[in-house]
């Protein structure tokens, strides 16, 4: 049955299955765990990714996102009474290109809440106690709570990264603020690429990164306009796998040499050049929230 095979599964080493396995046996993206405004700017003029271990250590959104329930009732305590904040969920499909996929709006106190209970629960299940394999994937995607929570802007040093950091980068005009927030797993953005500059900040659970650089592109199998800025690939199919990818996908191991991979955890961050390709996917048992910032 699946809860057997669920059990079985979970009682196997994690470092195994585990999020340091991702994508083992490609390059790992360059590292570094200092001197992050120097470094951002070197990676920005060579236009190189980098991994930014413990950029945002210090965050105050580090402490306080930990707890999802607390973090509901604090955003929900600056609220007028009666006034409900809606935000759009993704609901099924695998990624924003799949067709089963579609946006629903609820409340983000209760998002919070059921991504508290799956968390705490583990995979939900019907009152026979047998799994329920249905449960649809839910994803709040590429949206700017600052809107609605204007706080938020304090909680991730807004400010200070705009002035400090990305003002010696380009123009340093940031285009755009999304905020990336769903649970443990089916949370996966297929191999794009965007017009854009960005720095992506992990701030709760853990996340797997494939990079592949534009000279590349004539080996992702893009689709035809107006989405011609991602892989028809199926990324997300291969669980991070190197070997099902190359397997699956023969025409990409042109690339292989220069695909780079990583695992970020909480409070990292990445610096993906614009044009860049990215596949994100996430890994781990914790509900995963993110961050990133566009800009030019």
């Amino acid at each position: 049955s699946s809860s057997m095979k669920s059990r079985a599964f979970s009682s196997l080493p994690s470092s195994i299955y585990g999020p340091s396995a991702a994508w083992a046996g490609l390059r790992t993206i360059n590292q570094r765990r200092s001197n992050f405004k120097s470094e951002i700017k070197r990676c920005f003029q060579n236009m190189k990714p980098i991994v930014l271990r413990g950029f945002a250590r210090s965050w105050p959104a580090m402490q306080r996102w930990r707890d999802l329930e607390a973090l509901a009732e604090y955003l929900e305590g600056g609220e007028e009474a009666g006034e409900q904040k809606l935000v759009p969920i993704e609901v099924g499909g695998n990624d924003y290109m799949d067709e089963g996929m579609e946006r629903q709006h609820v409340m983000f106190g209760d998002y919070l809440r059921i991504l508290d209970l799956m968390e705490k629960e583990g995979p939900l299940s019907d009152s026979f106690g047998t799994e329920q394999q249905s449960i649809p994937k839910m994803y709040l995607a590429q949206y700017d709570l600052r809107e609605q929570y204007p706080e938020l802007a304090n909680d991730i040093e807004f400010d200070h990264l705009s002035r400090e950091i990305l003002s010696s980068c380009g123009r340093g005009e940031i285009q755009r603020v999304n905020f990336w927030i769903g649970p443990s797993s089916g949370c996966n953005s297929p191999m794009h690429r965007d017009p854009f500059h960005n720095i992506f900040v992990q701030m709760r659970g853990h996340k797997s990164l494939l990079l592949c650089p534009e000279e590349h592109a004539g080996s992702l199998n893009l689709y035809p306009p107006p989405q011609q800025n991602t892989s028809s690939l199926d990324f997300v199919s291969c669980n991070a796998n190197a070997e099902v990818l190359f397997e699956k996908f023969p025409e990409i191991s042109t690339a292989s040499a220069d695909l780079e991979a990583a695992v970020i955890a909480p409070g990292d961050a990445v610096y993906i050049p614009k044009g860049y390709f990215h596949h994100f996917a996430s890994q781990g048992n914790l509900a995963t929230m993110s961050v990133n910032f566009w800009w030019l």
